[in-house]
């Protein structure tokens, strides 16, 4: 009977804990801007070719991945030494990708993003670079709570 006197509170009390730990449900505008936010920092990235800045808004994860027409990424790495250091970073002295018309939908730990993109750079010959396109961003929302890049398809438009 004792026992299970004990076991019978000690359920209760495990659902009270449950009851009175009230977590904060995350707003969906809340995730909403981060993802802005994040897109932003991307932009950033091939901008400034900063890659401290990759390693922070891209998954490390094996599932990550880039398509463009200067090829197709399967790792974080790939992306940060190929695409960012590898062509941003070596075929341009100077980069400015802007953003245009953005969408951002948000659907619990996953979000998609879709825009229109104009790229004016200049080229190691010293040529102007100019490219216009339209991308989609896929990220996920990590257990820590930050959203990161795990994929980008873009290509050109003409």
């Amino acid at each position: 009977m004792t026992v299970l006197f004990l076991m019978s509170t000690a359920v209760a009390l495990a659902s009270c804990a449950k009851v009175t730990k009230r977590e904060m449900p995350v707003k969906p505008e809340n995730d909403k801007a981060a993802v802005e936010r994040l897109i932003s920092q991307y932009i950033e990235t091939i901008n400034l070719c900063d890659t401290a800045l990759v390693n922070r808004i891209w998954s490390h994860d094996t599932k990550v991945s880039f398509i463009g027409p200067s090829g197709y990424y399967s790792t974080y790495q790939e992306i940060r030494d190929s695409l960012v250091v590898g062509i941003f970073g070596t075929w341009f002295t100077k980069r400015d990708l802007r953003k245009d018309e953005l969408k951002v939908h948000v659907n619990d730990s996953t979000a998609w993003s879709e825009f229109t993109w104009i790229f004016d750079a200049t080229r190691i010959d010293g040529t102007a670079h100019h490219t216009k396109g339209r991308e989609t961003q896929i990220f996920e929302k990590g257990v820590d709570g930050e959203w990161r890049l795990v994929h980008i398809h873009y290509s050109g438009i003409r």
